[in-house]
């Protein structure tokens, strides 16, 4: 199964767990684990490092509008950002973070102004 599109089979040795057409599209997920804290969420690991989430999602990060989806094989503490390029084309969440979505978009967003360089 695709970890983009969650449709199609993968391509056998991809490296990113990729459909021929996701992988053709240039999309990805990269996954981020949160940890709650006292006003919300902090993420405290992910795919990326905090300088590459700011360098190449941070942007779209802070204008994103839209709203986290709900899936279902993600864990109440996970949430998966999904890139094609340098746009950023949906969030995903866990099913325990579905009444708290501001708030996980609020801590990612915080954790692409970050400039260490490791979780």
């Amino acid at each position: 199964m695709c970890r983009v599109c969650l449709k199609r089979p993968e391509i056998p040795d991809e490296p990113h767990g990729r459909c021929e057409s996701c992988a053709k599209a240039g999309r990805r997920a990269y996954s981020f684990r949160l940890t709650p804290t006292a006003s919300g969420f902090k993420v405290s690991a992910g795919e990326l490092s905090p300088r590459a989430l700011r360098d190449h999602v941070g942007p779209a990060l802070q204008t994103f509008a839209g709203k986290p989806a709900v899936k279902p094989h993600l864990v109440a503490t996970q949430c998966e950002l999904v890139v094609a390029g340098k746009r950023l084309e949906s969030v995903r969440i866990g099913p325990g973070l579905a009444t708290k979505a501001d708030r996980v978009l609020d801590s990612l967003r915080q954790a692409s102004n970050r400039t260490e360089a490791a979780w």
